[in-house]
């Protein structure tokens, strides 16, 4: 158990150094907020608004921690990410389950 207290304290350090913030809602999410950007990240995955940001995020993780780019995420918790490249919508569903 103290392990991975000490996993989140330390982790919880490097995002507050890169200015993120906790979420309220799930203290495991961690959020960057610059006028109308965001990025979004666990220790798993992670999200932004801008190519420019996604790369500066695991930049910056990447000097703290070894990371591994996996690409975009097709699913997760069993939900199956979709993305539409023309409009730029992703849908959420569980069709692997139906």
């Amino acid at each position: 158990m103290q392990g991975a207290h000490d996993w989140a304290k330390n982790l919880n350090k490097i995002f507050e150094g890169h200015v993120y913030y906790k979420s309220k809602a799930d203290p495991q999410i961690c959020l960057r907020v610059c006028k109308d950007k965001f990025t979004w990240t666990d220790n798993i995955l992670d999200a932004s608004s801008t190519i420019k940001d996604e790369v500066l995020a695991k930049f910056q993780l990447g000097a703290s921690y070894e990371i591994k780019d996996l690409g975009e995420a097709r699913f997760i918790l069993g939900m199956c990410i979709d993305r539409d490249p023309q409009s730029g919508d992703i849908a959420i569903s569980q069709k692997a389950y139906s």
